[in-house]
């Protein structure tokens, strides 16, 4: 702060060597960061003399500091939330580099480094220089952390100014204290911030509401007496999970847990029919703070208890399969396709595109009255067990088929040569299914999907209880395809396993 002039160029930051002499010796001196000015660049302009376009890059420190990504055909450099989504940090443009303050600021308090913002600001004016004041033509300014001054001069080398001024300036910001530093151990305390849910009712019929920290709670090892049990069992409406069914790629909603990614992962009991049950300590220790409060919104009071399931694989250590029949299907599904190929030695059903693979994971009952759920979760179902058909191997092995058979009718064949005695009511599912798909989402809705629907004797108010029966149908079914596969004897599956400790 003691003169004007900039600390450090903007293009010297490459390495290189200085020679000096000592005691008669020449001395060869080298310089990871090139020369010491008492200043090191955050930003980088390189030049290539031509040969190649200029650019900004930001201090590699920085970048690895917060662990940020790079997209070079962006000019972004991006962390990523809590799961997984974009949080843009720097922007690199042609004559621009913008940052967002708080993580330039945690770079700081990490480093314990002052941030330096140099100025040199050239305006031009048609105003002739007698024409400024003489206490205009000079002005210094100092306070904390802050110098600059500012020079008006005749203007003798651009034809159209008679004036020009020059503004110096130089801004230095403190870092915050080492506890802002925003990683480990200074980690946001956001994140740990407690989200209250409601846990039971008092006497009065009123919610009564504790926080979810883990540290706040009772444990069977004597931890906070009075407070709540760790274990305690918070529910929520099934609409709480549409966000994460969703978005497939970023989340998956199996059997008993909710993971995002590789980032977090949360034993949910979503083996009941209309409430979503988490323990209150899970929440508090397994959910960023973002997705509490998600949460938070589809809180309701409780109403009975926890699925036998989730009681017999969290309290009694046991294996049990989920009796949800979505999730008993997807099991299923899985398991058919095993013994088939097992069996047969080839697969009853074709492995889904890149852009299907979501379809087993997401096929589930709505968790909303939505016609337009309902119309997904039909066309999803019916590309499993319809669509991917592996028709080629039917045709070839049912041994007698015309060209223009449709995959249901490769089936039903295949079927009857193998002597399926459940093979009229599976193949009516598939046409049910394929029916209403038709009526229905594939094409506008009209008397022909109203005529479909009572057909099948389908309550159209009851969207869910709609999927339900479908899903529970195509259970039977596919069991009993896979006990014939493997001869009626029923073959042992690896069940879900007991709560982790």
């Amino acid at each position: 702060m003691e003169h004007d002039g900039w600390d450090l160029p903007i293009d010297d930051h490459r390495p290189g060597f200085s020679q000096s002499w000592r005691d008669g010796n020449e001395v060869t001196t080298y310089h990871s960061r090139g020369w010491d000015y008492g200043a090191r660049p955050i930003i980088r302009y390189r030049t290539f003399h031509g040969a190649f376009p200029s650019y900004f890059e930001v201090d590699e420190e920085l970048r690895l500091y917060h662990n940020l990504a790079e997209d070079k055909g962006r000019g972004v450099l991006f962390d990523f939330d809590a799961s997984g989504r974009e949080i843009e940090v720097v922007r690199l443009k042609e004559n621009q580099v913008e940052a967002r303050l708080r993580y330039l600021r945690q770079f700081q308090a990490g480093t314990s480094l002052h941030l330096a913002v140099f100025i040199d600001s050239r305006r031009y004016s048609k105003l002739a220089l007698a024409d400024v004041l003489a206490d205009e033509r000079e002005r210094v300014g100092t306070d904390q952390g802050i110098r600059w001054r500012r020079n008006v001069a005749r203007c003798d080398f651009k034809n159209d100014y008679a004036t020009f001024s020059r503004l110096l300036c130089k801004v230095v910001l403190p870092p915050p204290a080492r506890e802002r530093a925003g990683i480990w151990p200074f980690e946001d305390d956001k994140a740990n911030e407690p989200v209250r849910f409601i846990i039971g009712v008092d006497t009065d019929g009123n919610d009564v509401e504790h926080t979810s920290a883990p540290d706040a709670l009772a444990n069977y090892f004597g931890a906070n007496p009075d407070a709540p049990q760790y274990l305690t069992p918070v529910h929520f409406r099934r609409e709480v999970l549409a966000k994460y069914f969703a978005e497939p790629e970023r989340y998956e909603v199996s059997d008993g847990r909710l993971t995002c990614l590789h980032l977090w992962s949360c034993q949910i009991d979503n083996d009941l029919e209309s409430r979503v049950v988490v323990f209150l300590g899970d929440l508090g220790r397994d959910l960023p703070y973002e997705e509490r409060l998600h949460w938070r919104q589809f809180n309701i009071s409780p109403e009975g208890g926890i699925s036998e399931t989730s009681f017999r694989r969290s309290f009694l250590a046991q294996f049990a399969d989920s009796q949800s029949s979505d999730l008993t299907f997807r099991q299923e599904y899985a398991d058919t396709s095993h013994c088939w190929q097992e069996r047969h030695g080839w697969a009853l059903y074709l492995a889904p595109s890149a852009g299907d693979s979501h379809l087993l994971s997401t096929v589930r009952i709505p968790v909303t009255n939505s016609q337009a759920e309902l119309d997904e979760q039909v066309g999803y179902l019916t590309k499993l067990l319809v669509d991917f058909l592996n028709e080629k191997e039917l045709a070839s092995r049912s041994g007698r088929l015309d060209e223009d058979a449709k995959g249901i009718t490769k089936l039903e064949l295949f079927l009857q040569k193998i002597g399926f005695p459940e093979r009229q009511t599976f193949i009516q599912l598939l046409r049910n299914l394929q029916a209403l798909r038709s009526a229905g989402s594939a094409h506008r809705k009209g008397s022909a999907y109203d005529k479909t629907r009572a057909k099948l004797g389908l309550d159209p108010a009851r969207k869910a209880d709609i999927m339900k029966g479908f899903l529970e149908e195509a259970v039977k079914g596919l069991r009993a395809l896979r006990r014939h596969c493997s001869g009626g004897l029923e073959d042992l599956r690896r069940p879900e396993g007991g709560r982790d400790s």
